[in-house]
């Protein structure tokens, strides 16, 4: 639970577009997991300040990184004091009026997978970022079974992250865990009509940067996958989704048949993988 090369990245980007931190939560006291040398270059090239950077003690967690890019103040919240978070409360259960829309930034470095009740826990998340404020969430999508209790899709954020609960999502960037991957830019399933799935030999990551732009009750209407809705209107339809053909193997015997079974074996994994551009399009970090 941290920010790494790619959240520090991520960050200072939202910050060139305009982010103003203001007050920051982050969920869980977040460390600093990037050398000395490596931050004052990251903020130094973009026009932050990196004094916090040069002493000669190490810095352990991620507050002087929040302040040194504006943030006038920074709390974490956790369940416990054993890291000496400033906020305590768990996150399991719904947060009290007083923290309701209290910060201009909420973020989660990897803490969100480690909750049972996620509905309560994002809606938390979600609730405690004023109207104009953002929310950010850097956590494992792939390839992390076990890690925690859960690994997120994009379609979760997407659609909890929406306008009929007073968001938009900004940018969603998947990236191979480790400091030199590409970054993906993800697409909207809603958008492009299709899931987006991934299949990897290695874990995989999710950044996402969501604005609150209207005060709405949050999950007033649970989220549906965005697959789903568009059949249950047209159930009284022809099927969309329904083959129009049988599969080769079902027509052809023999050698055929183990062909289309490589086909489609193929096909699937193609389909699958960071190299539809449909689904995950690489852009340049900042």
């Amino acid at each position: 639970m941290g920010l790494d090369v790619n959240s520090i990245q991520f960050l200072i980007e939202a910050r060139l577009k305009g982010l103003q931190l203001g007050e920051v939560l982050t969920i869980g006291r977040q460390d600093l997991n990037v050398f000395p040398a490596k931050m004052v270059q990251l903020l130094e090239t973009h026009g932050f300040p990196a004094d916090a950077f040069r002493g000669e003690d190490p810095v352990l967690y991620a507050e002087p990184c929040f302040v040194s890019m504006g943030a006038r103040k920074v709390d974490s919240m956790d369940v416990s004091s054993f890291e000496q978070a400033t906020v305590l409360h768990d996150l399991n259960r719904p947060i009290g009026a007083e923290l309701r829309q209290r910060y201009d930034v909420v973020y989660d470095g990897g803490t969100l997978e480690h909750i049972f009740n996620v509905p309560t826990a994002l809606k938390n998340c979600m609730e405690m970022v004023r109207v104009g404020g953002s929310f950010f969430c850097h956590t494992g999508t792939n390839n992390l079974c076990g890690h925690g209790f859960y690994q997120f899709s994009p379609e979760l954020f997407f659609r909890a992250f929406s306008r009929e609960n007073g968001y938009e999502v900004q940018r969603m960037v998947a990236h191979a865990v480790g400091p030199y991957g590409t970054w993906y830019e993800v697409a909207d399933p809603e958008e492009i009509r299709s899931r987006v799935e991934l299949l990897t030999l290695f874990p995989v990551m999710l950044m996402l940067h969501a604005k609150r732009v209207a005060d709405k009750p949050i999950f007033e209407q649970a989220p549906q996958q965005s697959d789903y809705t568009p059949r249950w209107e047209q159930s009284a339809g022809p099927n969309k989704y329904a083959p129009s053909r049988p599969p080769l193997s079902r027509t052809l015997p023999g050698l055929a048949r183990l062909m289309n079974v490589l086909k489609n074996g193929l096909g699937v994994y193609w389909r699958h993988s960071l190299w539809n551009r449909k689904w995950f399009r690489p852009v340049k970090r900042p």
